[in-house]
């Protein structure tokens, strides 16, 4: 851990973060592990983590770091070394956060170098190939990494909700969705999916997301029978969180289960679909939940229909929820990864753009 420099008034305060033990679920698609900690909660500068919140402290006079001020009052803080590996020693701004290794831009729950447990913010941002964080307005639905743009279905608009954008998913027959190009996902070998959502309950076989392709004789936009997909449910039949994967329709899927329902509470959710290592896992708040064999490539699926809330079956309903971000890597994030990704929360702060 980084200790910030101490200064006239005393040493800078330090806020205490327990560490959050990973329990890995065992093979099979009914095989389940202890369930996570509870709901995070998410506000304008506050990153939540699962044991507790981290101030986020931006650029403040007499901050935690101390250092000299300008002469026009802004704080002018220099590392004891540097910035990290050689860089240009830049201002703290997260002087108060317990997991960083040194000071700099990242912080706010991500260390800007790897420890133990955790990811660095840089390899993360390095990975990531779509991030949609709702912000805006109308319908259209930004892609703050690459130009794989999405736009709001059925009648929904962006919104806000506590400061922060959020799309609010009505549900049912008739709700909303968020359409994706086709494409998204089977232009990748090795993938991580990260939903950040409060779903809202209701009936099972809702979709957090589904990527593939229906039985319809034309299959896009026309949900019937699911055919090649990958969906990520709240609620299955069987009253669990859960994801699948098959390239032949019900009969041959791939999944893995969680101990339990999707608690209706802000949610980090996070399926890893890793090609090299020929797995499937399912994760929730930074905790694996289990994982299948998974020997198919993503290149398979047709996945001309790329929804977040839809499923390819035309008899599932809608997913009741409201999202708050949906961010995609071209890669099979590590487990230490996973749980730097829930510790900072939703728009943290070495993903401003």
């Amino acid at each position: 851990m980084y200790e910030a420099p101490t200064d006239d008034a005393g040493e800078a305060s330090q806020a205490a973060s327990a560490g959050e033990e990973a329990t890995a679920g065992s093979a099979g698609q009914s095989n389940h592990a202890g369930a996570s900690s509870g709901g995070v909660a998410t506000s304008a500068g506050t990153s939540t983590g699962t044991s507790g919140t981290v101030a986020e402290t931006a650029g403040t006079g007499g901050g935690a770091l101390g250092g000299a001020t300008s002469a026009g009052g802004e704080p002018s803080v220099e590392p004891p070394n540097g910035g990290e590996a050689g860089a240009p020693s830049v201002p703290d701004t997260c002087p108060q956060d317990p997991n960083k290794l040194s000071p700099g831009e990242c912080g706010c729950g991500v260390p800007e170098a790897p420890s133990a447990t955790l990811a660095d913010c840089h390899t993360l941002e390095s990975l990531l190939v779509h991030r949609y964080d709702f912000e805006g307005s109308g319908t259209a639905v930004k892609d703050r990494i690459g130009t794989a743009h999405g736009v709001i279905a059925g009648g929904a608009t962006l919104s806000k909700l506590n400061g922060k954008g959020v799309v609010q998913l009505a549900g049912g027959s008739t709700g909303s969705y968020v359409d994706l190009p086709n494409g998204t996902l089977s232009s990748l070998k090795n993938a991580t999916l990260e939903a950040w959502i409060t779903w809202g309950g209701g009936n099972a076989w809702q979709r957090i997301f589904d990527f593939g392709d229906s039985s319809a004789s034309v299959p896009e936009n026309n949900p019937a029978g699911g055919k090649t997909y990958l969906f990520l449910t709240p609620n299955s039949a069987s009253g669990i969180l859960a994801t699948a994967f098959s390239l032949s329709s019900q009969a041959q899927e791939v999944g893995v289960a969680g101990p339990a329902v999707l608690a209706q509470t802000l949610k980090q959710v996070v399926v890893v679909l890793d090609d090299d290592a020929d797995l499937l896992q399912l994760y929730l708040d930074g905790v694996k939940l289990g994982e299948h064999a998974w020997t198919s490539q993503l290149s398979k699926i047709n996945d001309v229909n790329a929804w977040l809330g839809r499923s390819q079956y035309s008899a599932d309903p809608e997913l009741s929820a409201v999202y708050h971000e949906f961010r995609m890597y071209g890669a099979a994030l590590s487990a230490a990864q996973i749980k730097s990704a829930f510790q900072a929360g939703t728009d943290p702060a070495f993903l401003a753009y």
